[in-house]
């Protein structure tokens, strides 16, 4: 089964990055970029995060009873501080997952030219591109190519997020969004994985959405891990070359 398949092939990507020692310098830089990120956005947020929750339940009060007096008060008030607190603990959940998430998007883009060069390695590897000499043209046009892939990418994965986001709100068919949410996110997860080979042969976004639109379910599968909040970050790397085998072997399929 497709699904299946395209999952096996992160552990594939990472058998094949132990095995090949030429690959591990492009992987050093990233995780430590990664994990500094994490730890900037997290120290920000746990600094902030009582002015935050208190601008985000200004609307609901103080939800306490200021002097509680006499027995229902008092049971009122206690209603309340479990109240308060389970919104807290939501929005901590919440907004833990959204910093993880920010924080994959983000490592996409700072870490692309790593994660290019390690795909350009593969290739080579493989024999299906040529070990060129360092022109400085050439970089410029492949970083010029790349960004505006990039561009391309955050502009139609963020549009289809927050459409799907706000549907998953409408009542009673709203699960359904949110469910096709979450399988359009390990999707797009993937998509970008994959899509390295593909823009350092200068294919357009057009044609690399099309391919993988025609690989939903392996893609899907292959995407998953990237949505588990944390292992997702630590794994980018392997999976970028785990995403640039699956593209290699569709070649030949």
């Amino acid at each position: 089964m497709d699904l299946f398949k395209g999952f096996s092939y992160n552990f594939i990507g990472f058998r094949y990055f132990k095995n090949h020692k030429p690959l591990w310098k492009f992987v050093v830089l990233p995780l430590c970029l990664d994990f500094f990120l994490l730890l900037l956005l997290m120290a920000l947020y746990l600094y902030f995060f009582n002015d935050l929750f208190l601008f985000l339940t200004g609307s609901l009060g103080n939800i306490d009873v200021a002097s509680p007096d006499g027995f229902l008060e008092h049971i009122l008030d206690g209603v309340f501080w479990v109240l308060r607190h389970l919104l807290k603990l939501v929005l901590f959940l919440v907004s833990v997952v959204v910093i993880f998430v920010s924080v994959y998007l983000l490592s996409q883009l700072i870490n692309a030219p790593f994660y290019e060069a390690m795909a350009e390695k593969i290739l080579i590897l493989k024999g299906k591109r040529q070990d060129y000499p360092f022109s400085i043209k050439r970089m410029l046009s492949e970083s010029t190519h790349a960004f505006k892939i990039e561009g391309f990418k955050l502009l139609f994965f963020t549009s289809v997020s927050i459409l799907l986001a706000l549907m998953a709100w409408i009542p009673v068919v709203g699960f359904v969004f949110f469910i096709f949410g979450l399988f359009f996110s390990a999707w797009t997860f993937a998509f970008a994985l994959c899509a390295f080979p593909m823009v350092l042969e200068k294919q357009s976004f057009s044609n690399i959405l099309t391919w993988a639109k025609k690989r939903k379910l392996k893609l899907i599968g292959f995407g998953l891990f990237a949505m588990i909040p944390f292992v997702g970050l630590i794994l980018a790397p392997f999976q970028v070359v785990g995403g640039t085998l699956l593209y290699l072997d569709e070649l030949q399929s």
